[in-house]
C-alpha cells in the first residue's frame, strides 16, 4: 500500500475508534466478495454469470460478447 492510503487508513481508524486491521478488512471486503462470486456462483458450461453490484463502486457482470466467445471455445473443446 502506498503512503497516502496508509495515512488515510490511520485517520479513519482514529476517527472511528478502530484498528488498522479492521479498516484494511473493510477495504478488502468488496474484492473478496467479488472473488467469491466469481468462484462459487459462476458456471462456465451453462454460461451463467450473475452480476454483482457493489454500492458506490460499480457493477460487475459478464458482457454478452464474452459469453458468446466462451460458448464458441466450449464448443471447440467439446469436438
Amino acid at each position: 500500500m502506498n503512503r497516502e492510503v496508509r495515512v488515510l487508513f490511520k485517520e479513519l481508524a482514529k476517527k472511528h475508534g478502530l484498528t488498522m486491521e479492521q479498516i484494511e478488512k473493510v477495504f478488502e471486503a468488496p474484492f473478496k466478495l467479488q472473488a467469491h462470486n466469481m468462484k462459487q456462483r459462476c458456471d462456465r458450461e451453462k454460461l451463467k454469470f450473475p452480476s454483482l453490484r457493489i454500492p458506490y463502486f460499480g457493477i460487475f457482470h459478464c458482457p454478452e460478447w464474452h459469453k458468446k466467445r466462451l460458448k464458441k471455445k466450449n464448443d471447440e473443446n467439446a469436438n
